[in-house]
């Protein structure tokens, strides 16, 4: 798990960042944290990791650019993890629904122990996000696959290619039956022949889309429109 942390405040970076440490110290999480005073900058490295964050606490208040305002370039770039806000006003909460934050701390108002409930919560979230499956069967072979870890579905025929991580697996099925199941998950079918995460789209055009790993997958005319829509905070290349 990655989380990151972004407030132009270094004094504030340093307090929550201890207390980061310690709530994922005590549940015996794996993660890494990385800390960001600059917002501008946050947005830049996420356009080539953009979903490696599972967890993003983000300040609202910053001379840049607002915490809500990054969060709502995130989630139009399609940013499925979760945002906890920081902020010194409840009158920023509203717009926090819009974004889909799971969360906010009121600074000097919301105690030391309801923050640690609050990180608490947001990991064990994340992690339950990351331990979604979906079981393929093969020829004479069954495959247990995170979803999270997978790029795209590529059709021969009768037989479909899961490609994730660095491997891939063999099973019958339809991309129709993939395409209805995945949909909701974050899949887009962009070819008759390849439903694809969006996570792992880098940039497209009118007829390829270019993957984060390098792949090119051939993007069908007819399907251009909706791709276009679903990635519209994305490149166009």
């Amino acid at each position: 798990m990655r989380v990151i942390i972004c407030d132009d405040n270094p004094h504030d970076i340093h307090t929550y960042s201890i207390i980061v440490k310690k709530v994922l110290e005590q549940a015996d999480i794996d993660a890494e944290l990385l800390l960001y005073e600059s917002p501008k900058k946050l947005l830049f490295d996420m356009e080539d990791s953009l979903f490696e964050a599972q967890v993003l606490i983000l300040d609202i208040s910053m001379p840049e650019i607002d915490g809500m305002e990054v969060a709502k370039k995130l989630r139009i770039s399609g940013y499925k993890g979760e945002i906890v806000f920081i902020t010194f006003s409840k009158s920023h909460m509203l717009g926090a629904f819009d974004v889909r934050a799971f969360n906010y701390i009121v600074k000097g108002e919301t105690s030391e122990s309801r923050i640690e409930t609050i990180l608490k919560n947001v990991f064990e979230a994340a992690l339950d996000k990351e331990k979604e499956y979906i079981l393929f069967t093969g020829v004479g072979e069954y495959r247990n696959i995170a979803i999270s870890s997978i790029k795209y579905f590529e059709v021969n025929g009768k037989i479909i290619t899961v490609h994730y991580g660095h491997k891939e697996f063999e099973f019958i099925s339809t991309i129709g039956k993939l395409e209805n199941t995945l949909h909701s998950k974050g899949f887009i079918r962009i070819h008759r022949s390849y439903l694809v995460a969006e996570k792992s789209i880098k940039s497209f055009s009118y007829n390829e889309a270019v993957l984060y790993d390098g792949m090119s997958i051939p993007v069908g005319r007819k399907y251009y429109s909706a791709l276009k829509a679903a990635m519209s905070g994305t490149k166009v290349s």
